[in-house]
Formats: structure tokens, sequence, C-alpha cells
């Protein structure tokens, strides 16, 4: 009898000690681009998740970054993932299996290269009426820094000499530096082209106008969407805070402005997130959907307390 329950309780702990994880270890961790729409967009998120009892973290980092610590396992949700134009960096790890595209959350987003509304008046309109003017551009773009999606579709195209841009070069920065030069460019009325994206307050407050693409300009000037890439471990362990993430579904005016509170305005970025939260709850109810709370609770009754 001893020996049998000896047995028992042996294969027990055995069957203890081989079972496998359950969940994943620690917060559920938000790669977020220093890009204001992103942040306000990922704070949004998080403190949602919070408010419901989810742990969350968040690390700052580029596009380029935020999809190699997807790959690595460092982090599990990127919002910001723009296709096609970040395509090359996303289907290696769809291929892999490492990470799940949840949803659009921003539909209708658009990509380009853009001049101010006095350069399209002198009679430039299109990407082809670059090149004619090289002189007064002084063969430069402007955009985003190196390793970003608009960057590198903006290099491939000259380095491919699209309408004739093969000589020209790019001036790449951080978001703030590259705004920076640009509205100074418009108030001493100088000739610039940029990269340029909607949603962003420089649509808001800029007079600026996209040039007209072509036949081989591709990606720079094709529709756009913006994802919220999820890893797969976060998938199949967090299937609540999966499906809100899933549904988190904005119009680009709506980040447009979240970028002009926090950049224009000066407001910090988690109060402008719980701001939107307060004044738009039913939006929050209906990501939320039937998922629980980490308590086990309705998560639209445990959301209508804390907020």
């Amino acid at each position: 009898m001893q020996k049998t329950f000896s047995a028992l309780l042996f294969a027990l702990i055995l069957s203890i000690i081989t079972l496998p994880a359950l969940a994943k270890a620690g917060p559920i961790t938000f790669a977020v681009p220093p890009w204001p729409g992103a942040m306000v967009k990922a704070e949004i998120a998080i403190q949602v998740l919070e408010a419901i009892g989810f742990t969350t973290s968040k690390t700052s980092m580029e596009a380029k970054e935020a999809y190699a610590a997807l790959e690595n396992g460092q982090v599990d949700v990127f919002m910001s993932a723009w296709l096609p134009l970040q395509k090359e960096m996303l289907m290696p790890l769809i291929t892999e299996k490492k990470v799940h595209i949840a949803g659009v959350n921003v539909a209708h987003a658009r990509t380009g290269l853009c001049v101010p509304g006095y350069v399209e008046a002198a009679g430039v309109q299109s990407i082809a009426d670059l090149a004619p003017n090289a002189a007064k551009f002084n063969s430069t773009i402007q955009n985003l820094e190196a390793g970003s999606g608009i960057h590198n579709v903006v290099n491939e195209l000259i380095q491919n000499n699209f309408e004739g841009l093969g000589s020209w070069k790019q001036e790449g920065d951080p978001i703030d530096l590259m705004m920076k030069h640009i509205i100074a460019s418009f108030k001493e009325k100088k000739w610039i082209v940029f990269g340029c994206w909607e949603p962003h307050w420089m649509n808001i407050t800029l007079d600026m106008r996209y040039l007209k693409g072509d036949k081989g300009s591709g990606m720079l000037t094709a529709p756009n969407e913006v994802n919220t890439i999820v890893s797969s471990i976060v998938k199949k362990d967090y299937p609540d805070p999966y499906l809100f993430l899933s549904r988190i579904n904005i119009d680009k005016q709506t980040q447009g402005k979240w970028t002009y509170d926090v950049s224009i305005k000066k407001q910090t970025v988690e109060e402008t997130a719980t701001y939107w939260i307060k004044g738009h709850l039913n939006i929050v109810r209906q990501w939320l959907g039937n998922t629980k709370a980490a308590t086990g609770e309705r998560a639209v009754d445990v959301i209508q307390t804390k907020f």
C-alpha cells in the first residue's frame, strides 16, 4: 500500500514538473515608435488592458528595431505596421509564424512625396517634375531616418533612377528634426520635397501637396493601411487581450488629431490617451466586446468603473 501511494505521488510530481508552461511569463510588451500618433494609440491599448487587470510594459524603438525585437521574442505587440510600406520587414516573421496580423487599426492611410503649395503652384505636381527642377531642390529629399519603411522605399527609387532621381540623395532624420527642418523651409518659402504620410499633423497644419506617382512608384504612392502585429505567444496565451487588440480601429483623422494634440498643443501622450478613452467609452466597449478581464469578469463591466 505504501509503495503504491509513493508511486502515485511520484507520478503526480513528475507530471507537474513536466507540464508545459500555460502562459507567457511577464507582461504584454508593446514596441512603440517615437511617432506621436503611434504613441497615443499604443497608450490607449495599454491603459485599457491595465484597467481590466492585465500587466503591460512598453519600449520605445524605431520600426526596424521593433521587427527585430518581435523576431527575438523581446516584444509582443507592434501597432504601427504600415503595409505595404513595411512588407519586407514583416513577411519573414509571418512566414516563420512568429507573429500574426491581428487587424487593421487605420485604413486608408497614405504615403508619398510632398511639396509646399507654393511649389506645386510653380508647376511641380508629380514625381516626374522633380528631376527637371533638381537645382531648386538641391537634389535632396527630406525624409525619416534610414531604416524606416518610407526611407527604404525612396532609397530604392533613387537606386533605380526612377524619373531621373538617380543622382539625388536623402536626408534622413528622426521625425522631430525632420519636421523642424520642413517647417523652417515653409516659413522661408524654400523649395523642399519630403517624405509624407497620413495620418499625421502635417496634413492638418501645412499647406502641402502629395505628388502624383506613376508606374514604378509602387509602394511609395500605393494605398496603405496600419496594422496591429501580435506575437504568436500572446495570441495563444492571452486570447482576450488578443481579441481586444484585433478590434482596435480608428479613422486617420482621429490619429491625425492625436499627433496634433501631442506635437502642437503639447499635451502628454498619457493625458491625450486618457481624454480620448473617457470621451469614447462606447467605442472602447465595442472593442472589448465579449472579452473577459484578468479576473474573469466581463471586461465591459470593469472598464466602466475605471474611466
